[in-house]
């Protein structure tokens, strides 16, 4: 069952490929970054990026311009050999020069490309202390890359079943730093199992004899290596993928040199807006102390620069205003609502003991935050009573908006008891670990959120005139109906499907009015849902949605949510009644009439395609086109009898939300064995409901 599962995922995903293939995507960047103050050429490649006009940074301070490269450098037709692991998502390759600012604070920001029909999904460009350094040709032992200069970043990508060997020169007793950043780039590769590059990296000397090996750094994929080099001379870096797979996509930078890496930073839990003295540890630092003050709730990351560039950056977690912190508190401290606390497991105090007060029928809620803010605990929580008995334990706790976590290891803990009670708390290692590294925050909350909700994708294009659509998932309970609500809409804006009826994923459609001024502008998603005491409001989260592995989709958090109105199409769809009202059918129905109205400019005299922008196993549609000279058409979902017997014996209301989609067919494209069938024009109608009467 599992596996048909898996088949139909992978069959939707490639039909969803045909039909909307005229999207841009991204799949690598190549280098992934540049020196701070410098302007880089790097290569793009991904599906229908040729047709960018313009690049995206979210940070005024980067700036990019596309260098068309011509057809001949892009559909070189090569043989396909045994081990092709190439990808017709990576075949459009485009050039850009990116210029870094001065002023731009090192670390990740987010790339994304923009033509007419619309804007990519996003891929981290890294703003570094270091030059780049290239790889050349294929490198090998005896004829590696050799680096004339430390530090650099060292950039590149692996092939089916290739090393890449980079040599560089060393002194006794340097502690050299070599930190890969390749899932960190590409954080999902969605035909690729386990579904990232997975690098393994290694340092010899001169003999061949082995100086350091990594393939991971505590929990995260990405290795580090840190050595004390034992003589002077030559040392060679290896790096490969675990499993010997490889691709443009299978990218890498590995900052090489005597520079500034941190191991661990204490306290790692603060306040937002106090200063506090924050102890670092690590290598090749000028300094073991720094202050610090940070002003944005929640996850920070922070680095420390110094005389030798900047250092790695490490998570730090501040607490809002109001809540009292407690740093190391003594055993046996109360755990209450107004304070909270920072703790670690030692090597006297593998278990530690904390005491919270219990009312009756009054839900205890108790979260813990470790791995998240780069932990090395995988803890374990649990409640016992006056006799010891536990009453309460959890180990892991899925955190739906680590969407770039793939093990979620922090607990939280929901107990409602029976009586009026003092109960221990205990945290400890599920693995029995400790040391300073090993350290959590604990905070009782009155309650927690039951549910998030995730809009994608983070960039919405519009057609002057014309209708998009954006998607909301819901993770957790969401049982009654929810209104959406979004804000920054210009005036003359529609929307339609804003009431959320329990769906975990409904879809909402903007229309813009004809003549909108073509311009990118941000906006706001935000769910108004009921509540024991009234309404409650939650902001909804900017995502782009990454596959992994064929099959699993993670939400990747995005810098913004913003709609950006493209030139308009020849013709714009509607439909001919009100969207707010459902469509309803009865059982015996043989079809559903749709009338659909289509709004052409004069010159415009191509037959458009109707399809259901929503598939359903309940009604299909079969192939219709309005012709040049009709304005509006009267369509027939046709009913599937077998389906609807089986809604009718369901309690609930049957209701499904689709879209009528009419396309003029472009170009067809032969990529390997893949057909790829472009739109020249894509428009769709806004989102309606088909209900069935029963």
């Amino acid at each position: 069952m599992r596996n048909k599962r898996v088949l139909l995922t992978i069959l939707c995903a490639l039909l969803t490929m045909s039909l909307y293939a005229q999207k841009l995507s991204l799949g690598y960047l190549q280098p992934a970054g540049g020196e701070v103050g410098t302007t880089v050429v790097i290569e793009a490649g991904g599906l229908n990026i040729n047709k960018a006009t313009k690049v995206l940074f979210n940070n005024p301070g980067i700036k990019g311009e596309i260098e068309y490269v011509k057809e001949s450098e892009t559909a070189k037709k090569k043989r396909r050999r045994l081990n092709d692991q190439s990808s017709p998502q990576l075949a459009d390759k485009v050039k850009i020069h990116i210029s870094i600012a001065s002023g731009v604070p090192c670390g990740f920001y987010d790339l994304r490309l923009q033509g007419p029909s619309g804007v990519s999904n996003m891929l981290p460009f890294e703003v570094a202390s270091y030059p780049n350094f290239a790889e050349g040709a294929k490198s090998v032992m005896r004829k590696p890359n050799v680096v004339e200069t430390l530090p650099a970043v060292l950039c590149g990508y692996v092939s089916p079943g290739e090393i890449d060997y980079f040599r560089f020169s060393g002194r006794k007793d340097e502690t050299i730093v070599a930190a890969v950043k390749a899932r960190q780039l590409v954080p999902y590769i969605a035909d690729a199992v386990p579904g990232w590059f997975q690098p393994v990296m290694r340092i010899v000397d001169s003999r061949g004899k082995e100086v350091a090996y990594a393939d991971d750094y505590h929990h995260n994929v990405d290795p580090v290596i840190i050595a004390t080099l034992p003589k002077d001379g030559e040392y060679t870096l290896m790096i490969h993928d675990a499993i010997y797979r490889g691709r443009q996509d299978f990218n890498y930078r590995i900052h090489l040199g005597t520079i500034p890496f941190v191991t661990g930073r204490y306290p790692a839990y603060g306040e937002v807006g106090k200063k506090i003295v924050q102890h670092i540890e690590g290598v090749n630092l000028d300094k073991e102390s720094v202050k610090i003050k940070v002003k944005k709730e929640g996850y920070n990351h922070l680095t420390y620069n110094d005389s030798k560039g900047t250092s790695n950056a490490v998570s730090y977690y501040a607490l809002p205003k109001g809540i009292k912190l407690l740093h190391s508190p003594q055993e046996g401290t109360h755990l209450n609502l107004s304070s909270a606390i920072a703790d670690s497991l030692t090597a006297d105090a593998k278990v530690k003991r904390y005491r919270v007060n219990a009312q009756r029928r009054v839900p205890l809620i108790i979260e813990l935050i470790g791995r998240r803010n780069e932990s090395r605990i995988d803890a374990v929580i649990r409640l016992k009573n006056h006799v010891g008995k536990v009453v309460a334990e959890v180990d892991d706790t899925e955190d739906p908006l680590q969407g770039l976590m793939t093990f979620h290891a922090d607990p939280v803990l929901k107990y409602t008891p029976k009586r009026d009670e003092e109960l221990l708390l205990e945290v400890e290692d599920l693995y029995r670990g400790y040391g300073k590294d090993y350290h959590y925050l604990l905070r009782l909350h009155r309650e927690m959120p039951l549910f998030h909700a995730f809009v994608s994708p983070a960039n919405i294009t519009i057609p002057s005139g014309g209708t998009a659509s954006f998607r909301i998932d819901v993770t957790g309970r969401l049982r009654r109906p929810a209104n959406l609500v979004v804000e920054g809409l210009p005036k003359g804006f529609t929307t339609s499907m804003l009431t959320l009826r329990g769906s975990k994923r409904w879809n909402v459609s903007i229309t813009a009015p004809k003549g909108a001024t073509i311009e990118r502008f941000p906006i706001e998603v935000k769910m108004e849902y009921p509540t024991p005491n009234g309404r409650s409001q939650a902001d909804v989260v900017p995502v782009d949605n990454m596959m992994q592995a064929f099959y699993y989709t993670h939400h990747i958090q995005a810098a913004e949510l913003a709609v950006d109105v493209a030139e308009p199409s020849p013709y714009r769809m509607s439909l001919a009644f009100d969207i707010e009202q459902p469509v309803t059918f009865n059982p015996q129905d043989d079809s559903i009439p749709i009338k659909v109205l289509i709004d052409k400019n004069a010159d415009f005299k191509e037959p458009v395609e109707l399809v259901l922008g929503i598939k359903s196993n309940a009604f299909f549609l079969e192939p219709v086109s309005i012709m040049p000279d009709e304005h509006e058409k009267v369509i027939h979902l046709k009913v599937n009898r077998t389906a609807i017997e089986r809604y009718m014996k369901k309690k609930n209301p049957s209701t499904w939300q689709t879209s009528i989609v009419g396309m003029v067919k472009g170009e067809i494209e032969k990529r390997g064995k893949r057909t790829f069938q472009n739109a020249k024009y894509r428009e769709m109608t806004p989102f309606f409901l088909v209900q069935l009467n029963k």
